[in-house]
């Protein structure tokens, strides 16, 4: 039988949790996605006016049932990284006068000068406008290549893919040679991981240090975050604490389990900046609301005010409405299903391609956040999109509440 646990569910703070007849509902729903394996475990959590009032762990870490899912469970979460990593650094950056959103990247990444990327201002890369190509697969050119691949540390090959798997050193200097190089496109919304893999290349060329430890010194480790970092089986994290994504037969030859599944993010330690965080919904969900409260958690000030609802804004740049600074908004052309349409068009988040997505409504004081690990094993079929159950259960939350 299929677990379903619910592990928290807030009560006595004056907010009262979902009614029992939602809850009923979205257990249904999500219990459904189990049966029919759209995944094997996820988590689903619900902030109302900074209150827990939906908490609940379902399934397991894979179809062999023997790890349950718990809230300290940790997921890859996938682009969600974009929004929770990448785009608080630049903030904070901004925040402290160190750039300016007009500044080019070509001010601080000097393998980029002399190119036409060296000219794309950073609110470009912010709203995927900048005509970076969507994707490059680096990963592919070197897949089962010993002279790229090794199954054994050494100087030579020291960047750790997974499990005995070993990338030559000096690779990652061909993939910023291959983007410094790629042909630009039309200056039009293009979804890309590139952009935020520039902007991840000028945190660190800033503040001198690698992104995770940027992170963990400026947010994750003050908001006493314990489940959320990069790399979690260097941070002290055994696999058993993951759950595990794609059984790679074309790169890495294993289960990814604890190491990220995106590969141009594997190609950089763990973190290329559009993926690379690990974190649980609960944790995620508090991300948020502290951007939902203009910057503050726990009494701390992270950003300022300004700051934080000049980024998570709808930002219209080259005929695109569509997204603010490093987040997703539902300020779509037309409709396309991924957020309820009740959500208001202050609402802010992002998507990630393991099973997660987070949607902040600062109109309704709502958070909600689903992870999973619908890639298990494979990510094709893609279960999880053609199911809408992420939309579905965010649906009947916003039904509970507005009944």
């Amino acid at each position: 039988m299929l677990l379903s646990v619910l592990v928290f569910a807030n009560t006595d703070n004056g907010i009262n949790k979902l009614p029992e007849k939602a809850e009923k509902t979205i257990d249904s729903l999500i219990n459904n996605g189990l049966k029919n394996q759209v995944f094997p475990g996820c988590q689903v959590v619900v902030l109302k006016e900074g209150e827990v009032i939906f908490d609940k762990c379902y399934g397991y870490q894979t179809y062999y049932q023997r790890i349950p899912i718990t809230d300290s469970t940790m997921y890859d979460m996938a682009s969600v990284t974009k929004s929770a990593a990448t785009t608080l650094a630049v903030m904070k950056l901004y925040d402290e006068g160190k750039i300016k959103l007009d500044n080019t990247i070509g001010q601080f990444l000097p393998y980029l000068r002399g190119t036409d990327k060296s000219q794309i201002p950073l609110i470009e890369l912010l709203t995927h406008t900048s005509g970076m190509p969507a994707f490059i697969p680096f990963y592919k050119k070197i897949a089962n290549d010993d002279r790229y691949i090794s199954t054994t540390y050494s100087e030579q090959f020291s960047v750790q893919i997974a499990d005995s798997c070993y990338l030559r050193t000096d690779f990652q200097d061909s993939v910023r040679y291959k983007i410094a190089t790629c042909k630009l496109g039309q200056k039009k919304y293009v979804y890309s991981d590139l952009n935020f893999f520039l902007l991840k290349e000028m945190v660190e060329y800033i503040t001198g240090i690698p992104l995770d430890q940027y992170l963990n010194q400026k947010f994750y480790q003050p908001m006493k975050l314990r489940h959320t970092c990069f790399n979690p089986l260097k941070c002290g994290f055994g696999k058993a604490d993951v759950a595990p994504t794609e059984l790679d037969t074309f790169f890495r030859h294993q289960l990814v389990e604890g190491y990220v599944h995106d590969q141009t993010a594997a190609l950089f330690d763990g973190n290329a900046g559009n993926a690379g965080l690990f974190s649980t919904a609960y944790e995620i969900a508090l991300i948020f609301q502290m951007l939902m409260d203009g910057g503050v958690y726990e009494g701390q000030r992270y950003l300022s005010e300004q700051t934080v609802n000049f980024f998570t804004k709808t930002y219209p740049i080259h005929d695109c409405s569509r997204r603010a600074l490093g987040f997703d908004t539902p300020c779509y052309a037309q409709y396309n299903g991924v957020i309820p349409k009740v959500a208001s068009n202050k609402t802010f988040g992002h998507q990630g391609f393991t099973g997660n997505v987070v949607w902040c409504d600062p109109d309704e004081h709502l958070i909600y956040v689903f992870v999973s690990n619908r890639v298990y094993p494979y990510t094709e079929p893609n279960k999880l999109v053609k199911s809408q159950i992420r939309l579905t259960v965010h649906d009947a939350v916003y039904q509970a509440l507005k009944n």
